[in-house]
């Protein structure tokens, strides 16, 4: 693989997306970006992280205009369950003047970037409750650092050019269609490392060290609307392998695109540009099987890939629950070789957000424009 692919050489442009950069630096990209004036406008950060253990820690925050903020926390405890943050599968929290402007998050829970592309920090102080059991609470202290000296993955120039070229023939073209592809276009990246957990929860101190992935995704607008669904999969490997993997259809842009891309042993990292994974074959009925099977190719090799789930959650996103996204704790079999990590697969969603939660919204919402 040609080491040049992730050096920052292209000049920042106001066409990201079409092979270029959306920065001109490192610190620019992976920092806390400025909202533009669009009522949906987004500056997302997501981590996926697990262990051999069965630990499991998922943690996003999605900072909108006007201090809102879509945000949740999972944490697997084996000996103790899937706790979750308070206001679950709700995920619209609000942020305070207490809140860091250079942080990410609200409500108690705090991401930010320690070290760009290098070091992140993860810190939640706050009530959880055991998933499907609000009354089983627990005092939650959570201090997380995440480090990696992996490459990143931008979707900007790094994704397959056969793949791409492939969904995009797939497709009616017209000027609309570009429009579009340029209208909705966001900048995402993604990188594995490993986090180092300290969880003191209730009287009891866990040190734990997980795996996964890291993600950054900023835009002028994103309209959940459009996604009409989606299945990830984010996976550590025994043998050091790392894998992101998936399939997206929003129909606006690509009724089916594949994205993902594979670390080896010694961290090069190449990208997907084959998946036989077929979205209406599974969880075409909004539940996402427990026990299946694909198969994908990356730099010229196959891998046969087999998951299965032991445990399952669900949130939903936007002001009118847009979205519904169920995460998948799952293990790994690829090629033979045993693994960790979680599945992700997201819905549309159109039976709107309870009328309880909008009325326990802040005043304030009331008066914003919602796009």
């Amino acid at each position: 693989m040609q080491n040049d692919i992730h050096v920052l050489t292209k000049k920042r442009s106001q066409h990201s997306g079409y092979g270029l950069k959306s920065k001109v630096s490192l610190e620019e990209m992976d920092m806390k970006q400025s909202l533009g004036s669009h009522p949906k406008a987004i500056d997302a950060v997501y981590f996926n992280l697990a262990n051999s253990n069965g630990w499991h820690l998922i943690v996003g925050t999605a900072s909108r205009p006007h201090d809102v903020v879509n945000g949740f926390l999972y944490l697997k405890v084996p000996d103790i369950g899937l706790l979750v943050s308070p206001k679950l599968p709700d995920t619209m929290l609000f942020r305070s003047k207490l809140d860091r402007e250079n942080s990410y998050g609200a409500e108690g829970l705090i991401l930010y970037p320690f070290q760009p592309m290098k070091v992140w920090k993860i810190q939640y102080n706050g009530p959880m409750h055991i998933y499907g059991d609000p009354e089983n609470k627990f005092d939650v202290k959570l201090n997380a650092v995440w480090s990696s000296d992996l490459p990143y993955f931008d979707f900007d120039t790094d994704m397959n050019k056969y793949s791409v070229a492939k969904s995009m023939a797939s497709e009616p073209w017209s000027r609309e269609y570009f429009k579009n592809l340029n209208e909705f276009h966001q900048t995402h990246y993604e990188q594995h490392g490993d986090a180092h957990i300290q969880l003191h929860l209730q009287e009891k101190l866990y040190k734990v060290k997980v795996n996964g992935v890291r993600d950054h995704s900023y835009a002028e607008k994103r309209e959940w609307k459009l996604f009409h669904r989606y299945a990830l999969h984010f996976i550590t490997l025994e043998s050091g392998v790392r894998i992101s993997v998936g399939i997206v259809c929003m129909p606006l842009a690509f009724t089916r695109l594949i994205v993902g891309y594979l670390y080896s042993q010694n961290g090069e990292i190449v990208s997907v540009h084959k998946c036989s994974l077929q979205l209406p074959q599974h969880g075409n009925n909004g539940n996402p099987p427990s026990d299946y099977g694909f198969s994908f190719e990356a730099g010229g090799h196959t891998y046969d890939v087999q998951v299965n789930v032991y445990d399952r959650t669900e949130f939903y996103i936007g002001w009118e629950w847009e979205a519904r996204v169920v995460e998948l704790l799952a293990q790994f079999t690829v090629n033979g070789v045993r693994g960790w990590g979680a599945c992700e697969w997201q819905y549309r969603n159109v039976n709107g957000r309870p009328l309880q939660l909008l009325q326990s919204d802040p005043t304030w919402t009331k008066d914003i424009n919602k796009g």
